[in-house]
């Protein structure tokens, strides 16, 4: 790239790129097409003169006429662009002198010529003696360059040590003394210069006006007179012309100046820097992108030259562009063929690979012609179909007519089957026919010929695994019984009959004995002879059902009332309750057995209905007999609730449906508030609102509350850290939580997590949790003492109050249940046992604090008994966190405590 732009600043340097750049600057002249101003008129001996006059020379009196209506008609100057350096007719001479004389403005020429005795000397030619004292010598040479063009006009020269101005530069004003000459802007169009004919102008017959106050140049333009020259743009002109276009030029101001070739260099470095980018590494877009680099340099160059007269050398960019192009070309040609060489080898070793991958491939795959012939096999078509070197690949007569149908009519390959059950062995094949077109080429011509592809896999296997698969899924695979979800089908079925039918549902006992004993082969025969027994009983009842280990269901085809479904509850259990001969051994189960009587009518869900008989079972196995048990509505209602509020409660942690409220605890002594009871609410989606009565003891009989205590406490410690440092949340625990493993570092986690001050929270036993309290327990509630957490013991005096485990545990607030506080003035006992308690809390140095403080008498009474702290109504019932917040802040700002000062 450098050795290029290094070789186009040699070839401009040396002169090569002058043509190009004269040639792309005349284009550009010719585009510009710019009138002559007409200050500069063109008086022309043309061939009307010629003929008018008589032969040339004339006479100088013909001169001598034209100057003189010239000065009459008030031309600025003239220029007589005609050698008068000799002596012509004396009249004529003398005539001429004295209409110089009367003008006192004209421009005789003096030009330079080679000797005609001495080639290597040049004279020069002056006016005539007469004519020189009365006019003012103009310098007329001009030169073309090596084409013969004349593109330079010169300033002037100085010819006998003295400076002489050119014709352009007298007749501008422009005569100062300057050396060099200045090229002709050839944009300004000879065809606009004002031209009048000499004879014209000699007998009178012009317009003045085109005369008056301008400058005029006279001179030969008729051919015979042979006074022409070759200029750019415009072919062969005049002589005189070519005097007004140079004065033309430099008196608009708009002599072509050039640009430093070096700019256009770094330009050309530039692009081909650019052209090296990944964009233009496509041969079309790098030809486009020259041309338009090109287009768009000569636009901008002719705009440059049309507004300022700036000539921008841009013959560099061609041959640099060109050179660079077909640089680039050839060298991505190269690459180009490297590349294909490369392709040809991976092409090679990408058939050689594909024809073993073809070979290897699990499916089955055959390529046949449009006849159905076999072309071409892999080896697993071969051991799938018979195959025989003399016959080659015997495809089924189908696989090859689906080929030829497929190849004919162009529809692409859907998924086809083939079943053969021949030799009583089962095939099941799945293919695919692709239909496409190949060319073949022998040594003269090349031929497209229709293919087809034939992909062929043996799914026999698969075909069985899915049967077995079907029939797992809706029978056990040991006893051949129903599975859940096809007995819960077969309900649906059976209710659509709109009679009346019973569901029974019963479980085996002794079962496990049985396996224990006598082995757990023994015991899946067992359970394969209670379905056959099923199966065998003419009881008009559907297929048995197993829903567990040993837990099995029917129900019955026929209408059925309550009479029936007793009966057939004792004839099941009389039949499956009979002794079984299994090997060499005998086993005896018992029964217990669950139905329930479906109305169709009811709408009940096959699920619900099930779960009725299920119920009844669980009722049967409580009752601790072996009598069939009905279902009870009653007992199912309470069950029903619960295993809905199991279910419910597992969603609503994810669907947000718990929430913590905040109940206020006061100080007595002031009424400060101090801190609060966090309580847990949940308003289910599905169950509505649920109690915590309700569903905590369910909560914890799943384990579930392990989890949703610890939201709690992560909860409520989060919301308190929102309150003023002053006040503090007491959080319930479970036994459940307690017997955790991780209760202890839960918390400690808990408090690190948040920053949380450990003195901030107090977490809350029940009396029932606490009895027979020690051991391990006891352990877990010093070691979260030690962190700072404070413990108190919940609804004191409603379980098993014991006085010795206030002094063993480490209980540091003592809250008495609200029943003490409701039954002051109507329970005698109330209020010494208020105030036993109090002495005991202030003894044992335990804070206590009363619950149910719903009225001023009660606070007025734990003013009085001198009780530390008090939670109720009277303060505030529970509450969502942002209106306890807003509590907090009414109360810390107000110094009011809600009701307790009205």
């Amino acid at each position: 790239m450098h050795l290029i732009v290094a070789a186009i600043l040699l070839a401009d340097r040396g002169g090569f790129l002058r043509g190009l750049n004269d040639r792309v600057e005349d284009i550009r002249s010719g585009l510009l097409n710019r009138s002559a101003s007409g200050d500069f008129v063109f008086v022309a001996i043309d061939a009307n003169s010629i003929r008018a006059v008589g032969t040339w020379p004339w006479s100088r009196q013909v001169h001598a006429d034209i100057l003189d209506s010239l000065t009459t008609a008030g031309a600025l100057d003239v220029f007589f662009d005609i050698d008068f350096a000799f002596p012509a007719d004396p009249a004529g001479d003398a005539a001429f002198a004295a209409a110089l004389d009367r003008s006192g403005n004209v421009y005789l020429p003096v030009f330079q010529q080679l000797s005609r005795t001495n080639s290597s000397e040049e004279t020069v030619n002056w006016p005539m003696e007469a004519f020189a004292q009365r006019s003012w010598p103009a310098l007329v040479n001009v030169f073309g360059d090596a084409q013969g063009a004349v593109r330079f006009y010169p300033y002037g020269e100085v010819i006998a040590g003295e400076y002489l101005p050119s014709a352009a530069a007298l007749i501008t004003g422009t005569f100062s003394e300057r050396s060099g000459s200045f090229p002709i802007n050839y944009a300004i169009r000879p065809d606009s210069v004002p031209v009048l004919s000499a004879v014209d102008i000699a007998e009178g017959r012009f317009d003045t006006d085109m005369i008056s106050g301008r400058s005029v140049v006279v001179g030969a333009s008729a051919i015979e007179l042979g006074d022409l020259f070759a200029v750019p743009v415009h072919g062969i002109i005049p002589g005189p012309l070519v005097h007004v276009l140079a004065a033309e030029t430099l008196a608009a101001g708009v002599v072509p100046a050039t640009l430093a070739t070096g700019w256009i260099l770094l330009a050309l470095l530039v692009l081909l820097l650019l052209f090296q980018t990944r964009a233009f590494r496509k041969p079309m877009a790098l030809i486009a992108a020259a041309g338009l680099a090109l287009v768009a340099s000569e636009a901008a160059a002719f705009g440059v030259f049309a507004r300022h007269a700036i000539v921008v050398p841009t013959a560099p960019l061609y041959p640099g562009l060109l050179v660079f192009c077909s640089w680039s070309l050839l060298w991505r040609l190269k690459v180009n063929r490297a590349i294909i060489a490369r392709q040809r080898q991976e092409v090679a070793n990408t058939s050689a690979l594909l024809r073993q991958v073809f070979d290897d491939s699990f499916d089955a795959i055959a390529i046949l012609d449009e006849k159905g012939r076999v072309q071409m096999h892999s080896e697993s078509a071969a051991r799938l179909f018979d195959y025989s070197d003399a016959h080659g690949l015997m495809l089924p007569a189908r696989l090859k007519n689906d080929a030829i149908a497929v190849m004919q009519s162009g529809s692409d390959g859907a998924m086809r089957t083939y079943e053969s059950f021949g030799n009583g062995t089962a095939l099941h094949l799945e293919y695919t026919v692709t239909p496409s077109q190949t060319v073949i080429f022998d040594q003269s011509s090349e031929q497209t010929v229709q293919i087809a592809t034939l992909s062929i896999r043996d799914v026999t296997t698969i075909k069985q695994q899915e049967r077995d698969i079907a029939y797992l899924s809706s029978y056990d695979a040991l006893t051949g019984a129903l599975r859940r979800s096809v007995f819960l089908d077969f309900i649906t079925l059976r209710a659509e009959a709109g009679t009346p039918f019973a569901i029974f549902v019963f479980n085996l006992s002794r079962f496990k004995t049985v396996n224990v004993v006598l082995g757990r082969e023994i015991g899946d025969a067992l359970l394969q002879h209670v379905v056959k027994r099923l199966e065998e009983a003419e009881l008009n009842i559907s297929a048995a059902a197993r829903l567990g280990g040993d837990t099995f269901a029917c129900f019955t085809e026929f209408a059925t009332d309550d009479t029936d479904a007793q009966d057939l509850a004792h004839r099941l259990c009389e039949i499956i309750g009979t002794p079984y001969e299994l090997e060499d051994s005998k086993a005896r189960v018992g029964l217990k057995l669950g139905y329930s009587i479906i109305d169709p009518s009811a709408s009940v869900s096959a699920p619900d209905a099930l779960s009725q008989a299920e119920e009844a079972l669980d009722a049967a196995k409580l009752a601790g007999n072996d009598a069939p048990h009905p279902h009870n509505p009653a007992m199912s209602k309470k069950q029903f609730r619960s295993r809905a509020i199991e279910r419910a409660m597992g969603r609503a942690l994810d669907r947000e449906e718990f929430e913590v409220w905040y109940q206020p605890q006061h100080h007595v002594g002031d009424l400060k508030l101090i801190g609060s009871e966090a309580l847990l609410r949940w308003k289910s989606d599905m169950l509505g609102q649920v109690y915590p009565d309700e569903f905590i003891e369910i909560a914890e009989s799943t384990g579930f509350i392990n989890e949703l205590g610890a939201w709690v406490l992560d909860k409520a410690v989060r919301d308190t850290m929102l309150l003023p440092p002053h006040m503090s949340v007491a959080v319930n625990v479970s036994g459940v939580q307690m017997m955790a493993d991780n209760i202890v570092s839960d918390i400690n986690t808990l408090l690190q997590e948040t920053q949380f001050s450990a003195s901030r929270l107090c977490l809350e036993l029940t009396e029932t949790v606490l009895f027979d309290g020690k051991g391990e327990l006891v352990e877990k509630m010093r070691d979260i003492q030690f962190r700072g957490v404070c413990w108190a013991l919940d609804d004191f005096g409603t379980g098993y109050s014991s006085l010795g485990y206030l002094s063993q545990l480490p209980i540091e607030k003592l809250k008495i249940d609200k029943s003490f506080m409701l039954g002051l003035g109507t329970d005698p006992a109330a209020e010494p046992i208020l105030t036993a308690v109090r002495d005991l809390c202030r003894d044992l140095g335990i804070t206590l604090l009363c619950e149910g403080v719903e009225t001023n008498e009660h606070l007025r009474f734990l003013k009085t008994k001198q009780v530390a702290e008090a939670q109720g109504y009277l303060f505030g019932k529970p509450m969502p966190f942002s209106d306890f917040q807003a509590y907090a802040t009414e109360t810390s700002t107000s110094k009011r405590r809600g009701k307790a000062n009205s």
